[in-house]
């Protein structure tokens, strides 16, 4: 007796998988994409430069720098992330290392400019910060999400994800204690607590929205 069941295959369309070829960005796609990207950052920047506030990561640090010694942001933000380029082109790839590059010059140039284009005549300082947030946030899962970082820590960040499913806003709110610890330095109380509260929505919003399995193209 000939045994059916092994060879039955179901007709219901809920027990059949079909496979869909991945989607894949198109130059002109990750040229926009990177282009909001270091828009969003550099807006994000502005705000928190306006408002005597810092960040964390690689730009927290930079500006640290440079309410430490009146260094310009701009300058010290490119030259901070020169180490992390190794580990990217070590690690990532050539077209991860060159996008990243393209996006922190893009920010160290922009984050200078906007200053001379707007102004704030008055902005509270927890408004700036979250603000700035969801600004440097959104920036920073557009650079993701192209194939490309917008600072040092960003890229330590974006490679352990990929690696490791290790989502890439926790690694930076690691770095962010570290800032923080240095930035009391040269900021009151107010402004620390308000840059605090600013990293914190920054970090939630790409640990809780850059995510590998929500996104399918690459």
């Amino acid at each position: 007796m000939t045994n059916n069941s092994a060879s039955t295959i179901s007709s219901s369309p809920a027990s059949v998988t079909y496979e869909r070829p991945r989607a894949a960005h198109s130059v002109f796609d990750n040229l926009q994409g990177q282009l909001f990207g270091i828009v969003m950052t550099s807006f994000g920047i502005a705000i928190l430069h306006a408002a005597g506030l810092v960040t964390g990561q690689a730009a927290g640090l930079a500006f640290v720098i440079s309410y430490a010694t009146g260094v310009d942001f701009g300058p010290l933000f490119f030259l901070v992330n020169l180490p992390f380029y190794f580990l990217a082109l070590a690690r990532i790839g050539v077209g991860f290392t060159i996008r990243s590059l393209v996006a922190v010059t893009g920010i160290s140039l922009l984050s200078g400019l906007l200053p001379t284009m707007m102004s704030f005549s008055a902005i509270n300082p927890y408004v700036a910060a979250v603000l700035a947030g969801f600004c440097v946030g959104i920036g920073v899962i557009a650079l993701f999400r192209h194939g490309a970082s917008g600072g040092g820590v960003g890229i330590l960040a974006y490679y352990l994800q990929e690696k490791t499913g290790f989502r890439a806003g926790w690694l930076q709110a690691l770095f962010d204690l570290a800032v923080f610890s240095a930035a009391a330095f040269v900021l009151d109380w107010p402004a620390l607590l308000a840059s605090i509260l600013g990293a914190a929505v920054l970090n939630a919003f790409v640990a809780f929205n850059h995510r590998a399995d929500w996104y399918v193209a690459r």
